[in-house]
């Protein structure tokens, strides 16, 4: 009797140990997830395709670096990425990325960050202030020079074409309020104004980054200048100038005969630099631009100091380097 008793307590006593072994080894797997660092995306619409490939090199870059990375995705819409801003901010995490879907009105939202004391890291586009101790980096394109390095291929083009220095041009722009649309057109009609002042931009729609939308726009601006002799076309996105394409197609309009400059060496660009129909591009590499946010996030989790403000570099493209474009396409 003694003997069963004492087999019972050393069985009940190894049940024990072994309960608190895996009690143990599930509390060290919790305490290691609990180590994983947390990072919130802010970005925008997924059906932009430069967007879509910015966001998709991020989620890789931070899978392999252990990271955990919630995405949160709105339509360029300013309002709904001010709520986001404040849901991101409960949540505590090791550092927020945000591409503004408003220049200006993302500002606010980087107040509330910086007073919440999370790391923060602009990607994409530049918010229009001149407070750059509002985030911890800002990554990406400088809109306004790559805007006068469209400039400088768009009066290259003229004079390729035969037009000389002067012209009336359209132009195709992003969302309204969007920091790049705001940029761009400002650095493209500075640029135009020093090199080619006689080169004008006499009109222009939003596309919205969409190819469809800017079918539409691109109808309704050449009817809008049918009496404006226009030489040229601008499009803050060669998606967007796919749509134009089209739409002087319908029209009647040889596009050969339109200087046609876009953004981004997107594969609509890459195609209709090939076949002739577009002039030139400016090279925005969107796993160029992923890369830098990466890069600085991953500075901000191992806290080491990160540079303020890194910029690309924008390159024009023609028919004579097109395959500096290989990597955005995806060649």
């Amino acid at each position: 009797m003694q003997l069963l008793e004492r087999t019972r307590a050393l069985g009940a006593l190894l049940c024990l140990v072994l309960l608190a072994s895996v009690s143990a080894g599930c509390g060290a797997a919790e305490t290691q997830d609990d180590n994983r660092k947390q990072v919130v995306l802010l970005t925008v619409s997924q059906t932009c395709d430069y967007c879509a490939k910015h966001t998709e090199a991020f989620k890789e870059a931070m899978a392999e670096e252990g990271v955990d990375l919630r995405v949160v995705v709105n339509e360029f819409n300013a309002a709904e990425q001010a709520q986001q801003v404040t849901q991101a901010i409960s949540t505590n995490p090791d550092a927020i990325v945000v591409w503004p879907a408003d220049s200006r009105a993302i500002i606010p939202s980087l107040v509330r960050i910086k007073r919440s004391g999370i790391p923060v890291v602009v990607s994409n586009s530049y918010p229009q202030t001149e407070d750059t101790s509002l985030w911890t980096a800002y990554t990406g394109p400088n809109d306004i020079e790559n805007g006068r390095a469209a400039a400088r291929a768009m009066v290259e083009g003229f004079k390729a074409k035969g037009y000389g220095d002067s012209g009336n041009v359209v132009a195709l722009l992003g969302p309204l309020g969007a920091p790049p649309t705001i940029d761009r057109l400002k650095g493209f009609e500075a640029e135009l104004a020093e090199r080619a002042p006689k080169i004008k931009v006499v009109a222009s729609q939003p596309g919205n980054w969409d190819q469809t939308i800017s079918t539409s726009a691109s109808a309704a601006l050449f009817t809008q200048t049918r009496n404006d002799n226009i030489v040229g076309m601008y499009s803050e996105a060669d998606n967007m100038m796919a749509g134009a394409l089209v739409a002087a197609r319908r029209q009647g309009i040889d596009p050969a005969k339109l200087v046609m400059v876009g953004h981004n060496c997107s594969i609509e660009g890459y195609r209709a630099i090939t076949d002739g129909t577009q002039y030139a591009t400016v090279l925005q590499d969107p796993f160029e631009d992923a890369a830098l946010a990466v890069e600085a996030t991953s500075a901000i989790l191992a806290e080491e100091q990160v540079e303020n403000v890194q910029y690309l570099t924008p390159r024009p493209i023609d028919k004579n380097n097109i395959d500096s474009c290989d990597q955005a396409v995806g060649k």
